[in-house]
């Protein structure tokens, strides 16, 4: 089955249980029939990652300001996986922060885009949109 042949599962990985709670808006409003798991930091991700399960999902949306592991290990980690399907997941950083240097490490560790968090709903329910669209829809994924 391909990704546009259902919804499709994402994985977000946010430690901000409002800002968790806002992506369940906003995907419940723009993307009812995806399925959305929230992980609250980046050992639930490494885990997932060691269990061989990180497969599971279609496309991980990955906050960088996690405890303990940082999003930016958390996709060192992914990127550096024995398993080709890991190493290929699409993984969106999607983070307040717009420092330059943590956009150039997101990049450079390989990450498929870095997304500054919205600051009004009307512009979060965009920006799920916009991702279901292109990650879920448009694009061809290696299966």
């Amino acid at each position: 089955m391909t990704p546009r042949d259902r919804a499709g599962r994402v994985l977000l990985v946010e430690d901000s249980e409002g800002g968790a709670q806002l992506m369940r808006i906003a995907f419940g409003e723009r993307l009812p029939d995806a399925e959305l798991d929230v992980y609250i930091d980046g050992e639930h991700a490494l885990a997932a990652l060691e269990a061989g399960r990180l497969t599971e999902w279609d496309l991980v949306l990955l906050d960088l300001r996690l405890p303990g592991v940082g999003g930016h290990e958390v996709l060192a980690a992914v990127r550096a996986s024995q398993d080709e399907r890991v190493r290929r997941m699409p993984i969106v950083v999607l983070s307040h922060s717009e420092v330059v240097e943590d956009v150039t490490r997101s990049y450079d560790l390989g990450a498929n885009s870095h997304i500054a968090k919205p600051h009004s709903l009307d512009a979060l329910f965009e920006v799920v949109e916009t991702l279901g669209r292109y990650w879920l829809k448009v694009v061809s994924l290696p299966s």
